[in-house]
């Protein structure tokens, strides 16, 4: 009788695994017959984010001086950080210059050419430009609201003279 119970219950084990594993399959066959946007996917959390994703990116754009390459702004290590891309440039004979914030998404509409001064009031400076040229960093503390920002600006603080900008987008 033992070796009979012994069969039975193997036999039971057995149909119930099946008919779970077979029921696995439905209901993943039954996703996968669906569009992906269709399916759900969980939300991701501030803390699933990868560590130095961008938040915003952009490219400087001409003012007084040529230029070349862009910005981005992320999170790293909790703090905010402004990085300017390697194969950035200015005009290297520039003195003084600073990278500035401005509220405006077009700051150079109220300036007139060749210098488009900057009015005061009207741009947050950061810090001093490390380098006319190539990658470099600046940490942006929280008293600047990057909320009320709208743009980037490299500009000579001597001359009051702007030499590049770039709109930040969300």
């Amino acid at each position: 009788m033992s070796l009979h119970n012994d069969s039975l219950l193997r036999r039971s084990l057995f149909t119930v695994a099946t008919a779970a594993a077979f029921s696995t399959l439905a209901v993943h066959a039954e996703s996968l017959g669906r569009p992906f946007s269709d399916r759900t996917v969980p939300a991701m959390t501030a803390q699933m984010k990868p560590k130095g994703l961008a938040m915003t990116q952009g490219s400087f754009r001409k003012a007084e001086a040529p230029v070349s390459g862009g910005f981005s702004i992320s999170e790293e290590g909790g703090k905010t950080v402004l990085t300017l891309s390697g194969d950035f440039k200015t005009n290297d004979m520039a003195p003084d210059l600073w990278v500035a914030f401005s509220p405006s998404a077009t700051p150079l509409a109220m300036s007139k050419a060749p210098a488009y001064p900057l009015k005061p009031g009207s741009y947050t400076v950061l810090a001093k430009l490390q380098s006319s040229k190539g990658a470099q960093r600046y940490v942006i503390p929280a008293s600047i609201d990057l909320k009320a920002q709208k743009s980037v600006l490299i500009w000579c603080q001597k001359f009051n003279a702007t030499m590049a900008w770039a709109p930040l987008k969300p």
